[in-house]
């Protein structure tokens, strides 16, 4: 037998139980061995013998060269002689020139910032970009501003970011504390406001026909006449009147032009025809209010000077800071104390717009300040021609009318004619007409509950025992949930001379109503 500790015919094996290595002779070959380590017999042949690749210089890494070198290494350096060593460079861009999207970033970000700097300081006064936004919003404009600014200027400055970084703080900085000084200018009109002018007796020229004629000359009544011909030739009863509107800025023409057509019911061929020394004309047609009344609205745009009867003409000096909104801040801060007050103001602006979004506001307020004075101008913006935010008036009045009787009224009106023209129904205006309860709602709330009674039987039972003949009217009914419907409100709102009825029902071949009618039963006994 070999001796084992001969490494020169030694095999590497490797055990298949526990894959220990070790070394054994070459004379043990296709012998039975023991494993020293888990004592595992097994037969040394090919199977169990490890093989080594064998490899030439240079395959191996790590290996060095200089071991098999074949030809003398260099002679050594000189003394005092350093090789030379080169920087690694992680950003290339540092040593070359700035490109030119580079500095039109840079450009770029300081302009931007610069922009809306100027804006924050310019854009303030009344009907500018910033005169109503938040200042909230403004900051927040701001702030993303200077953070593109920054970022750009970081960008286009790849050798000195940390320059660039503090610059691009320091302008937006600037920008940021911008909206904190330029606040604008406060609207202070809403302190004293009366909408409703004062009588105003109409003038009557002193002389005959010529006067009129330099009337007409002076006020260009041109398309007036056409209109008042055309309403005369084709036999209507509404008017042609004109509003000389004096005073009035460009940038205010249209919401007045809104504001005149919508509560005088005039027509939406209505328009205004610009004049001499920046007065319009205003051309109403098709209205059927007299010359008084109009003049009464229009004189909300601020003071009616004159009514010219014999030529359908009012003369009206604008109060162009009527069109001003007041500070958003406030306006939209219930916390703030002047919240309700300029709110309320709103109610009645000329702006459909800014009506609107009062109302919305105080949708969401709680009533706890002129709580009266808003709901009769939330009353009277529920019937007020022109208006067709009712849903929005009914959800504001459910929160603020402590009596809903009048309330209920006003939107019972507006109901019928939805249900009428066929219009899709508002929930919060049958809500608030079911919570006054008039006597004269129940047709129309009957009506509706008949074509949906899912969505409105909540709303049908607050009527309490006056619904139970038309409750019983429909417990024969070919429709199923118009059927279940009414025996559900029986079962609450009736008496024990239905409950006769409903037990007849516990026959029947449905079987939900034959369970509903049953529990509506026992609900009458218990009661």
């Amino acid at each position: 037998m070999a001796d084992p500790n001969d490494t020169s015919e030694n095999l590497d094996i490797r055990c298949p139980q526990c894959r220990q290595q070790f070394p054994v002779g070459a004379g043990l070959m296709d012998r039975m061995v023991e494993c020293g380590a888990c004592e595992f017999r097994f037969r040394i042949n090919g199977d169990v013998i490890m093989r080594t690749k064998k490899f030439y210089p240079g395959e191996r890494a790590g290996m060095e060269s200089g071991r098999i070198q074949r030809v003398p290494s260099a002679a050594a350096f000189p003394e005092g002689m350093e090789t030379m060593r080169y920087a690694e460079f992680k950003h290339p861009e540092q040593l070359e020139p700035a490109s030119p999207q580079r500095i039109l970033a840079g450009i770029f970000g300081v302009s931007l910032m610069l922009f809306i700097g100027l804006l924050l300081i310019f854009a303030i006064n009344p009907g500018a970009m910033f005169s109503v936004m938040p200042l909230q919003n403004k900051l927040i404009v701001a702030g993303f501003s200077s953070l593109l600014g920054i970022v750009l200027l970081i960008y286009a400055n790849p050798r000195a970011r940390g320059k660039a970084a503090a610059v691009g703080i320091l302008l937006g900085a600037g920008v940021i504390s911008l909206p904190f000084f330029f606040t604008g200018q406060s609207f202070a009109r809403y302190e004293v406001v009366d909408s409703k002018p004062g009588k105003v007796e109409p003038v009557i020229p002193s002389a005959g026909t010529d006067d009129f004629a330099e009337l007409r000359g002076y006020f260009g009544t041109e398309p007036l006449e056409v209109e008042q011909e055309r309403l005369l030739r084709a036999g209507s009863a509404n008017s042609a009147y004109g509003i000389f509107l004096t005073d009035l800025m460009t940038r205010n023409k249209y919401t007045a032009r809104d504001f005149l057509i919508s509560d005088t019911g005039a027509s939406p061929s209505s328009h205004p025809y610009p004049r001499e020394d920046g007065n319009y004309l205003m051309v109403l047609t098709g209205v059927s209010m007299d010359i008084g009344e109009v003049a009464e609205i229009a004189g909300r745009l601020g003071k009616t000077e004159e009514i010219h009867e014999d030529i359908g003409v009012v003369v009206v000096s604008v109060d162009n800071s009527l069109f001003l909104a007041g500070p958003a801040e406030k306006l939209n801060n219930k916390a703030d104390p002047a919240f309700y007050e300029l709110n309320k103001y709103e109610l009645g602006n000329i702006d459909p717009d800014r009506v609107k979004r009062a109302v919305e506001r105080l949708s969401d307020a709680e009533p706890s300040i002129y709580r009266k004075d808003i709901t009769i101008a939330l009353i009277e913006l529920m019937g007020k021609p022109g208006v067709a935010f009712h849903d929005t008036i009914a959800k504001a009045l459910l929160v603020w009318a402590e009596e809903p009787d009048e309330a209920a009224r006003a939107g019972l009106s507006v109901l019928r004619k939805s249900v009428a023209s066929g219009d899709v129904v508002s929930e919060n205006l049958v809500d608030l007409v079911t919570r006054g309860k008039p006597d004269d709602a129940l047709p129309t709330i009957y009506l509706l509950w008949t074509q949906s009674p899912d969505t409105w039987e909540k709303f049908y039972g607050r009527f309490g025992e006056s619904i139970i003949p038309g409750l019983m009217a429909q417990l024969t009914s070919d429709r199923a949930p118009l059927r279940r419907s009414a025996i559900r409100l029986l079962g609450e709102v009736g008496t024990e001379a239905v409950a006769s009825e409903l037990e007849k029902l516990s026959e029947d071949e449905d079987p939900e109503v034959r369970v509903l009618s049953q529990r509506a039963v026992t609900k009458i006994k218990e009661r």
